[in-house]
């Protein structure tokens, strides 16, 4: 789907008053597949562009091709030479994107406003009487300011989705807060919601300080200050465990700790055993497992939504 088709399904569902998740419910699909819609990464089947054309009240063709109906009906009245021009322009201009490779492409009108978008990177900038619209598309990220307040939404896995509303409050990763600072109160500094009041507690409780008067106890009483540093890598995989209580992610509590016990028993032959070699061939499994990890949750992310 091109950029300007999503362009006007981003116009014609907020003229609509509509967001992304109240549109997807409306047609009985997820809010990602609305939001990729708009990010021009996949087109509505036959049956949801029927349904956006009745809800936004509009024909087919208008919402396929905007004013591209209105221009069929001119070329038939206007003259041969015009069309051939037309059709001579449009090459020139095909021809001039062609030659800009991954260069960035800039779109300026004073009735769609300025467009930037790069393909070398990905990113997409889009600035317009609804607002300031900016994604990227490699790293799944979206935000929005406009006169409905501020949308942010990474779209990983393990990303956030943020808003605010018109009565005041803050909508976080579907859980509505009646303030910033209610949300600021149940969430951590890395936006995490906790699920269950063990997992909070877990991840609130100060571990870390425990490491280091554990690390001083051992080093005062038994002079390990050496050995004692490994205690450090406890840190790691304290914090992921209690992200497995929270929330029950298994890849994710592997992918967290595989990494730590890896460096810690390359550290130990090396620096305790002297046997680097071939020790740190345990290091290269490390992004093998993490990628492993990233590939059973997409797996089990489709599976849930098919």
């Amino acid at each position: 789907m091109d950029l300007a088709m999503a362009q006007r399904l981003v116009d014609r569902r907020k003229a609509a008053g509509l967001s992304q998740e109240a549109l997807a419910v409306q047609l009985g699909v997820s809010r990602q597949a609305v939001s990729k819609w708009e990010r021009s990464e996949s087109s509505p089947d036959t049956d949801n562009l029927i349904a956006l054309a009745a809800l936004y009240d509009v024909s087919l063709d208008e919402l396929l091709y905007g004013e591209a109906a209105n221009d069929a009906v001119d070329l038939k009245d206007g003259s041969a030479d015009t069309e051939t021009a037309d059709v001579a322009d449009e090459a020139e201009d095909s021809a001039e994107h062609a030659d800009c490779g991954d260069k960035p492409l800039i779109d300026i009108s004073l009735a769609r406003g300025i467009h930037v978008i790069d393909p070398n990177k990905g990113e997409e900038v889009h600035v317009g009487w609804s607002g300031i619209h900016v994604t990227n598309k490699r790293k799944g990220e979206e935000v929005h300011v406009g006169p409905g307040g501020v949308h942010i939404d990474t779209l990983e896995d393990d990303g956030h989705s943020v808003r605010t509303n018109d009565d005041g409050t803050v909508t976080i990763d579907g859980e509505t807060f009646s303030s910033w600072k209610e949300a600021h109160d149940k969430l951590d500094h890395h936006g995490k919601y906790f699920h269950t009041k063990v997992g909070r507690a877990w991840n609130k409780f100060p571990f870390p300080a425990l490491v280091t008067l554990a690390y001083l106890a051992l080093g005062i009483v038994y002079g390990t200050w050496g050995m004692g540093l490994f205690l450090v890598f406890l840190v790691p995989v304290y914090y992921a465990i209690g992200d497995f209580i929270d929330r029950r992610h298994l890849s994710k509590l592997i992918e967290c700790v595989y990494p730590a016990a890896a460096i810690a028993w390359f550290l130990y032959m090396w620096l305790c055993l002297g046997q680097p070699h071939p020790a740190w061939a345990i290091l290269i499994t490390i992004p093998i497992v993490k990628a492993l990890m990233r590939w059973c949750r997409k797996q089990w992310k489709c599976r849930k939504q098919a």
